[in-house]
Formats: structure tokens, sequence, C-alpha cells
């Protein structure tokens, strides 16, 4: 069981790097915490389970290995899609954008990316980019850049709703009859109930957010490793392109299940704190009506 456990978790990690790189935060995750859970507990080991242990790795390398070179080969042998590796384009590209306007898509370094012909030119003017800009904004400046960045990245519940793409378009302003027309009502830009839709979805997200912040306490592994791939997610944000909190769609998986076990601890930690306020209340008002 354990075999066929590390080699499937060997192949889903590399499947999900070729399907966005930035997902495979969680796995970092995963091993920071079994790596420091490890080293806290300093129980001596056995030689069966190191050897276990070292033949497990060797089987997750393994299969992450083969299954790379297989996928890669398969991409560069089909020929449904021509593919032009001169056009490719260099993760440093994503990281000059990722300090620009609001952290956020470049036009002009994507205009870039098409009209420079090699790979070492897209690297150079992407590294001349960012370095620019960095030594612009200097320390302190790059900084609160970090933390208006940050707020961006996190502040709307709708993900960016109606703020891009072009298939919403067509037909702005529904009517209301049928249930597809009642659905467009609160989803389409001009329709009667997109303030409402907006609402809930503010209202949702800072629920959302606020059950993690209270879920303090609780040290099982799965919820920590979740804690950490928030993290992970948002400093990855920080470093790259972001500047909207449609990128963080990425990370709701992890987000929605650190909600959901972080509920339980959230409710008694707000019982505990509404306890100790009201225990210091009484305490003053009983202080108060004694020196009268």
């Amino acid at each position: 069981m354990r075999v066929l456990a590390a080699n499937g978790f060997g192949i889903s990690v590399t499947l999900t790097y070729f399907i966005k790189p930035s997902a495979i935060i969680p796995v970092i995750a995963i091993v920071i915490i079994e790596l420091l859970a490890w080293l806290i507990r300093r129980k001596p080991v056995s030689d069966q389970v190191w050897f276990m242990a070292v033949a497990l790795l060797v089987m997750v390398g393994g299969s992450a290995w083969h299954t790379y070179q297989y996928a890669n080969q398969k991409v560069q042998s089909q020929t449904y899609i021509q593919l032009n590796k001169a056009r490719a384009i260099p993760a440093i590209h994503f990281m000059a954008m990722g300090v620009y306007g609001s952290g956020g898509y470049s036009a002009k370094q994507a205009v870039q990316m098409a009209v420079l012909p090699t790979s070492k030119q897209k690297t150079d003017y992407s590294v001349t980019m960012l370095t620019k800009r960095l030594k612009k904004l200097g320390p302190i400046g790059y900084l609160t850049f970090l933390v208006k960045k940050q707020r961006n990245n996190t502040a709307d519940g709708t993900f960016g709703w109606l703020k891009e793409g072009h298939f919403f378009h067509d037909n702005q302003r529904p009517n209301n009859r049928g249930i597809s027309n009642k659905l467009k009502n609160f989803l389409y830009l001009y329709g009667r109930n997109i303030a409402d839709f907006r609402f809930i979805a503010q209202f949702w997200w800072i629920m959302l957010l606020s059950i993690i912040a209270l879920g303090f306490g609780p040290q099982r592994h799965v919820i920590q490793i979740l804690r950490l791939s928030m993290v992970g997610g948002f400093l990855f944000l920080l470093l790259f392109e972001g500047g909207r909190s449609r990128y963080l769609i990425q990370y709701l998986p992890c987000l929605l299940l650190l909600a959901t076990f972080s509920f339980d601890r959230a409710v008694a930690n707000v019982r505990q704190l509404w306890g100790w306020y009201t225990e210091k209340l009484a305490a003053a008002i009983a202080a108060d009506e004694e020196s009268m």
C-alpha cells in the first residue's frame, strides 16, 4: 500500500507541475511540516524505519522523474499543436511584471516577450526591468509596495469578477424571464442584482478569512500544512504576477479546507475572548461601584 502511495504521490506531483507549477506549493508545505515534526520529536529511529523512509523517497523521486520524462517526451513529439521553444517565456518575466503598477499584468512587458526573438533576450530584458524597478523603489518603498500588493491580492471577494474577459459582453441587460436570465441578473454587469452578488461574495470572503484568522491554536499536521500552503501562496503572488484576488482562486481548495478544519476552534476562541471581555467588564463595573 505504501509503495502504491509513494508512486502515486510522485506521479501526481509531476502532473500537477505540468498543469500549474505554482500548485506544488502545498507539496512543499507537506515536506517542510513533516521534516519539522521529525526534528522536533527527536525519537530514536530504527534501521528498519530508516530503510523504509529512504526506499519510499526513492520511489517518490523515481516515479516523479519517469513521469516527467514520459510527459515531456509526449509533449515534444505530439503534432497536434506546433511548439516553438523560442517563444517560451522565462519565469523572471512574471517577477518583473509583479513589481510594476498594482503588481499584475503588464501589456508593455508582455508585448516585449512576443517581440524579442531569443530566450536570452527575453531573460535579459526581464532582469533589466526587475532591477530597474527595485532600485527605484528602494527597501522601504518595496516593502510598502508589497503591503499594497497583498491588499490587492486578497481584498476582493468576487475574485475580480467582470474586471477581465469578454465572454459576458453579450446581452448585458438580461430580462427577468426564466431561470437563466434570473441568474444572469446576479452575475452580469448591468443585471438588476449584481450589487447583491458583490455583497454576498464579499461577506462570504470576509467570513472565510475571519474563521481562518480566529482558528488559531490547533497543531494538527493537516492544519499546519494548510496554513503553510496559504502563506506560501501569498508569498508566491507577492513575488510573481498578482495584483488581483482572482489569482487566489488556485489556492481556494487550501483556504476552504483550512476554514472548515478551523471552524470549531474559531467558535471556541470567540467564546473564550467574549468570556474574557465580559469578565473584565464586570470587574471594571464592580470597581467603579466600590469607589462611589
